[in-house]
């Protein structure tokens, strides 16, 4: 890998790199490396999965949020070496947020939610090629592919992931918002302090991997309900950066938790139809979606 590293530095830069370290830790889907060069500190991403497609789509975002005054690494090379997709930014100094303590961390969420009612505002990834491969077109051609996947046949019930009654009460739920008219806008998808970088009181977000066009603000609110790096605190910090109100958030909680819920079925489908080996982590998410909603029907 290193010398893969070092041809395209060479390739895109004619850089000499110094050091080559891996950072590992913060996450699972990229090989990540700091560099050090003769004429400047680079962060380098690595996946052997050809995701050129995604960081092409990671690029534009990071363009446009950087436009919209959000602080986030500027990319310098993005592309397709010996079937290795690679992406290389700048290395901003700083110290990531998960080491941060809990004071700081208030601040990370706020300012979090303060970001996502930015980024938020933005309707389009506007690069065809990302948006020509989108698995759905929008948010209602998602819900009518998971209502339709609801059948006799579906792997939820074969597999006992869900009951019969269970598996009614999904399509139940589905089926109350295919009627309302959300707003949609820019989601990053994997808001946290693992991905946000501290520099003089400066919080860099990082990772726009996940990001995608989706209903907001219910789906970026619902990816944390479920996860397990934000706790109820962080969460109500976060919604007030966002500017969402107690009264505001509980007049659209049950659609948020029906969102969620979609969210989790396209993923499960998603990782269902590549032979993903590992389904579990994602069945075990949608059980957690459907706890949420369970009750209501």
């Amino acid at each position: 890998m290193k010398n893969l590293i070092i041809e395209i530095f060479d390739q895109e830069f004619s850089e000499t790199i110094l050091s080559i370290s891996e950072i590992t830790g913060l996450g699972s889907v990229n090989r990540v490396f700091e560099i050090h060069g003769r004429r400047g500190e680079y962060i380098i991403r690595l996946n052997t999965n050809e995701k050129k497609l995604e960081y092409q789509k990671e690029n534009w975002c990071i363009s446009k949020i950087r436009d919209l005054g959000i602080p986030t690494p500027k990319v310098l090379s993005f592309g397709l070496v010996k079937n290795i997709s690679f992406m290389v930014q700048e290395k901003v100094k700083g110290i990531n947020g998960v080491k941060c303590n809990r004071t700081k961390r208030k601040e990370i969420w706020r300012n979090l939610g303060k970001y996502a009612k930015i980024f938020q505002q933005v309707k389009r990834i506007e690069e065809n090629e990302v948006e020509e491969n989108e698995f759905h077109k929008n948010w209602k051609s998602c819900l009518e592919y998971n209502i339709a996947e609801l059948n006799e046949e579906d792997s939820l019930v074969k597999k006992k992931i869900f009951s019969i009654t269970e598996h009614t009460k999904i399509r139940m739920a589905l089926s109350s918002i295919a009627s309302i008219d959300f707003k949609v806008g820019l989601v990053h998808g994997d808001l946290c302090p693992r991905n946000v970088i501290i520099n003089d009181d400066i919080i860099y977000l990082l990772d726009w991997g996940t990001a995608e066009i989706n209903v907001v603000p219910h789906t970026e609110i619902g990816i944390l309900l479920l996860s397990e790096e934000a706790s109820k605190v962080d969460i109500n910090y976060f919604l007030k950066g966002l500017g969402l109100p107690p009264n505001k958030y509980m007049a659209i909680e049950h659609e948020l938790k029906i969102l969620n819920l979609l969210h989790r079925l396209d993923k499960y489908r998603w990782a269902e139809g590549h032979g993903i080996s590992s389904i579990e982590g994602y069945t075990e998410k949608i059980k957690k979606a459907f706890d949420q909603i369970n009750k209501k029907y």
